[in-house]
C-alpha cells in the first residue's frame, strides 16, 4: 500500500497539482448491546479504503474509492483532478495549504491485549457482569438495563506532494451501561462508561460494579430527588460538564475553520482576553490512553499540546494544513477525517480547562446559595451568537455553604464569552472522565473532555419548581 500511496503521489505530481495527499485508511471495528441481560445485537465490519485529495489552480478536487488496485487509484486520481478543474475559477475562497516540513515515521499502537484476540463469546460474558452488577444495585426498580461494547482497529497512512509518510495505528476501546429505573410514574436514566485508545485490558480492569452499579444507584437516587428550581443562579460545574462547556462553548468557537468563515465569536480577538485570568485551555491529543488522543492527524501533521486560552488570554486556534496557509500560522495537527471517504476538517481531540489551586470544599463553602451540577448529558453551541446550552442529569441545591438536596433534569444556558469571564473559581480536583464523540459537517470524531470544578457568579437555570 506504501508504494501504491508514493506513485499515485508522483502521478499527481505529474499532473501539475498545487498539492495533492493519498490516505488509506483501515478500520476493524466491532460493536455488541445487551439489552435486559439478552444479546440484542453483534456486529463486526472491516472497511479498506484510499481517499485522494488534490488542490489545482485554487480548487479542490476529492474522490475516494475501496477498490485497491494502481488502475483503481489512478482513477480515483483522474476523478479529484477532474473536479478540480470543472471548479477552478468558480471557487469563493481559492484554496490554500501550508507548506510544512516532511514527516516520515510509523506509529505501532502498543496494547497489552489486542480486542481482536479475544472471541465475541467471551466479550459477551463479561458484559453480563455489568449487566448482573446493575440488576444488584438497583433494589428492585430497574425497568431497563442496556449494556454496550464497541472496539476499534484504526490505521491511516498518508502521503502527500510534500514528502510526508506517515502510518498511524490506532486501538480503542469502550464500555457503558445505561439504566431506566422507575417508581410510582417516575422514570430517570443512570449512565456511566468508561474507554480511550487502550487494548482490552482496559475492559478486563474495569470493575463492573463501578460502571453497572454506579449507573444503577444514579438511576435509583434520582426517582427521589426534586426537579430544579428556574431562575439565576451562582452555578458549580462538575467536571463532566466543565467538559461538556469547554468543547461545546469553547472548542468550536476555536476551531479556525469556522473562526474564518465568520461563524465564530472569538474571531479578531488574538492576544485579547477571552475569559477569567484563572482560566487556562488545552486541546491535547498526545494524553497516553485517553479517547481523542493519536500521533498524527489525517494530513500527516505531528500532533501536540495546543494552549488555546492561557490565563484568559486567547493564545491560538486550532489549525488545518488549509486553515494554517490563510491564517499565517502553524498547523496545530487538527486536520481530522473520520474516514477515507471524508475530507480533512479542523478538529479538537482532548479538549479541557486545566486545574487551579482551590479545592471543592473551599468553593462550595463561601456560597450562600447556588447549584452544583453533575453528570453532564449534552451540550449545544450557536458559535456565531456566542450561546450555549448544557444539560445536566444531576445535581445538588447549595444552601449556606453546604451541599443540601439532590435535583434532576437540570440545564443552564449563557452567553459564552460572558460565562467565561464569571468564572471565579477553579478547583485542583480534576478529571478527564468524558470519552465519546464529536460530530461536525456529517463526520465523527473520537475526543475527550473534562477538567476541573468551575464555579460560574452567574447562569439561567432552567428546571421546574
Amino acid at each position: 500500500m506504501r508504494d501504491m500511496l508514493h506513485r499515485i503521489i508522483e502521478r499527481a505530481k505529474a499532473n501539475g497539482v498545487a498539492f495533492a495527499d493519498a490516505r488509506y485508511v483501515e478500520n476493524d471495528s466491532t460493536g455488541i448491546r445487551l439489552q435486559d441481560g439478552r444479546t440484542e445485537k453483534l456486529s463486526q465490519s472491516i472497511q479498506k479504503a484510499v481517499g485522494v485529495r488534490v488542490l489545482v489552480e485554487g480548487a479542490w478536487g476529492f474522490a475516494s474509492t475501496n477498490r485497491l488496485s494502481n488502475r483503481e487509484l489512478e482513477d480515483c486520481l483522474d476523478s479529484a483532478v477532474g473536479m478540480a478543474k470543472a471548479a477552478e475559477g468558480k471557487v469563493a475562497e481559492p484554496g490554500v495549504v501550508e507548506l510544512v516540513e516532511p514527516r516520515s515515521d510509523v506509529v505501532k499502537a502498543t496494547v497489552r491485549r489486542h480486542p481482536r484476540e479475544v472471541p465475541m463469546e467471551k466479550k459477551v460474558r463479561r458484559l453480563l457482569l455489568f449487566h448482573k452488577e446493575a440488576e444488584a444495585a438497583g433494589d428492585g426498580k430497574l425497568a431497563n438495563v442496556l449494556v454496550t461494547y464497541a472496539d476499534s482497529y484504526f490505521r491511516e497512512m498518508v502521503c502527500n506532494t510534500i514528502g510526508t509518510m506517515v502510518d498511524d495505528e490506532q486501538i480503542r476501546v469502550m464500555v457503558g451501561t445505561t439504566v431506566t429505573a422507575a417508581e410510582r410514574g417516575v422514570r430517570q436514566r443512570g449512565h456511566k462508561h468508561v474507554g480511550g485508545t487502550a487494548g482490552y485490558e482496559m475492559i478486563e480492569e474495569t470493575e463492573p460494579a463501578d460502571v453497572g452499579g454506579e449507573a444503577a444507584r444514579s438511576a435509583v437516587s434520582l426517582l427521589s430527588a426534586r426537579r430544579a428550581p428556574s431562575g439565576r443562579f451562582p452555578v458549580i460545574f462538575h467536571p463532566s460538564i466543565t467538559g461538556l462547556f469547554v468543547h461545546e462553548a469553547v472548542g468550536h468557537n476555536i476551531e479556525a475553520d469556522l473562526v474564518f468563515s465568520g461563524a465564530s465569536i472569538i474571531a479578531g480577538r488574538l492576544g485579547k482576553a477571552v475569559a477569567s485570568d484563572l482560566v487556562t485551555i488545552v486541546d491535547d491529543s498526545t494524553v497516553r490512553g485517553l479517547n481523542g488522543s493519536y500521533a498524527y492527524d489525517s494530513e500527516g501533521v505531528r500532533g501536540g499540546k495546543r494552549v488555546l486560552v492561557e490565563n484568559g488570554t486567547l493564545k491560538g486556534y486550532l489549525h488545518s494544513l488549509e486553515t494554517a496557509a490563510r491564517f499565517g500560522a502553524k498547523p496545530t495537527g487538527s486536520g481530522r477525517a473520520q474516514d477515507a471517504h471524508s475530507m480533512p476538517i479542523v478538529r479538537m481531540s482532548n479538549t479541557f480547562i486545566e486545574p487551579g489551586e482551590r479545592s471543592l470544599d473551599e468553593v462550595v463553602g463561601e456560597m450562600g446559595e447556588g447549584i452544583l451540577l453533575d453528570e453532564g448529558e449534552w451540550g449545544y453551541v450557536m458559535t456565531e451568537r456566542g450561546q450555549f446550552t448544557c444539560r445536566a442529569h444531576r445535581g445538588q441545591l447549595i444552601k449556606d455553604g453546604k451541599l443540601a438536596d439532590p435535583i434532576r433534569e437540570v440545564s443552564v444556558s449563557g452567553m459564552t464569552l460572558q460565562a467565561l469571564e464569571d468564572i471565579d473559581a477553579v478547583t485542583r480536583e480534576f478529571e478527564t472522565d468524558m470519552p465519546g464523540t464529536c460530530g461536525k459537517q456529517g463526520q465523527g470524531a473520537p475526543v475527550q473532555g473534562g477538567g476541573p470544578y468551575i464555579r460560574v457568579k452567574e447562569l439561567v437555570v432552567g428546571g421546574q419548581e
